[in-house]
């Protein structure tokens, strides 16, 4: 009778189940509680900064506005 699933295969199953349990873990706990709540408002910010400050470098790269006024305006358009 031929084995069907090698030691890797294996392996490789248990590592996915494992990351998978870790990202089911880590996301419930951001979204079911308060201190993931407020951990989600810090990575929407700084998510949304770091997309101005791209986006500004590269108005400032392709067109003739300096990059502090493409960041004023680009955090005009990004703000909530």
């Amino acid at each position: 009778m031929k084995q069907s699933l090698k030691k890797e295969d294996l392996t490789r199953l248990f590592v996915g189940i494992a990351v998978g349990i870790t990202a089911g873990i880590g996301l419930g706990w951001l979204f079911l509680t308060g201190k993931g709540a407020q951990y989600r408002s810090q990575i929407s910010r700084r998510f949304q900064e770091g997309l101005s400050d791209k986006a500004a470098e590269v108005i400032d790269k392709k067109t003739i506005i300096p990059k502090k006024a493409a960041k004023l305006a680009t955090d005009a358009v990004i703000k909530d």
